[in-house]
């Protein structure tokens, strides 16, 4: 029996977890013992392609920070996001 496909709901609920933690990050809070955790429950997670829909998904949250954030004020957050990216690819 296969696992079954991400639900959308799933991917944007565990976007919008890994947004939080960049959000804490962003304000000067500790966020890597979150960030490693929620990474580490996305990639175990039973639903067989999680984590790539829910890296796509931030890769499209943070175009659209980009796009409102000329000044680049919030890069610290997006660097955090591009980081859970980066733990989302791994194997």
């Amino acid at each position: 029996m296969t696992a079954p496909a991400a639900d959308p709901a799933l991917v944007i609920e565990h976007a919008n977890r890994f947004e939080a933690i960049a959000a804490d990050g962003f304000e000067g809070r500790p966020y890597q013992p979150d960030l490693d955790r929620l990474a580490e429950r996305v990639r175990t997670h039973p639903v067989r392609d999680l984590a790539p829909k829910v890296a796509h998904a931030l890769g499209i949250m943070i175009g659209f920070i980009e796009d409102g954030d000329p000044a680049g004020r919030f890069a610290p957050k997006v660097a955090i996001l591009r980081e859970a990216i980066g733990k989302l690819d791994r194997p």
